[in-house]
Formats: structure tokens, sequence, C-alpha cells
């Protein structure tokens, strides 16, 4: 007898700011490059970020303190080869997405805690 786990799956939804930086992206991107370029990308990133149907469960809260001011159990999962990462928290059934930002800008941020100094070793 085979025995598999199961995992959750939930349904991704966007919030307005996502779904804004995700437009903005795109026309950035179509004006700096070509727009088939651009809608080639965006489609990576959501396919991406689409898998958090099966992945939100799995990852683990934000260690950064940036993304606790979309929710306080914001998690975050790097996209784009990490040049990215979207905010996301999980209710009930659904996961909201509910940044979209430059990866950059999240881990500039501190840490809940702040490093060990030598003397406590």
């Amino acid at each position: 007898m085979q025995c598999y786990a199961t995992m959750k799956r939930y349904k991704v939804l966007y919030r307005a700011d996502a779904d804004t930086y995700f437009n903005e992206l795109g026309e950035f991107i179509a004006e700096q490059i070509t727009p088939d370029f651009a809608i080639r990308y965006l489609q990576r990133l959501r396919n991406e970020i689409e898998s958090l149907e099966f992945l939100a469960e799995v990852l683990p809260p934000s260690r950064y303190m940036m993304p606790l001011h979309y929710h306080p159990e914001a998690k975050t999962m790097p996209v784009g080869k990490r040049k990215l990462t979207v905010i996301f928290h999980i209710e009930g059934d659904y996961v909201i997405v509910d940044k979209i930002l430059p990866s950059a800008m999240v881990t500039f941020c501190f840490f809940f805690e702040p490093p060990l100094s030598l003397s406590e070793f």
C-alpha cells in the first residue's frame, strides 16, 4: 500500500496593488525592450506566482519586517530569478498576493531580531 501526502490546494487572488505593479512592470518592459518580450516575461512571472496554489503552505513566514506592513502573517516568495519578491498571506482556502516588489526593497529592511553580537556567544 502506498501512502501519499495530500497537499492543500489554494486559489490565488491578487490585491489591486499587486495587479497594478504587474501592469506597470509590463508597460516598462514593453517600452524598454519589446511588447512581445514583456508578455512572455509577465506570463512566466504569473506562472511562478500561481505555483503558490501548492507551495504557500510550505513556505515559512517572512523573516523580514517590511512584509508585515501588508499582513501580520505575511510570507514571501522570490520570483523572476529572485529579482522580485511576492508578499502574500493565506486566508482559508485562498492565497492573497498583497504586493509584488523588487527584492532589494524587501531584503534591505531589518530582520525581526537583531543579529547576535559576539558577546552573546
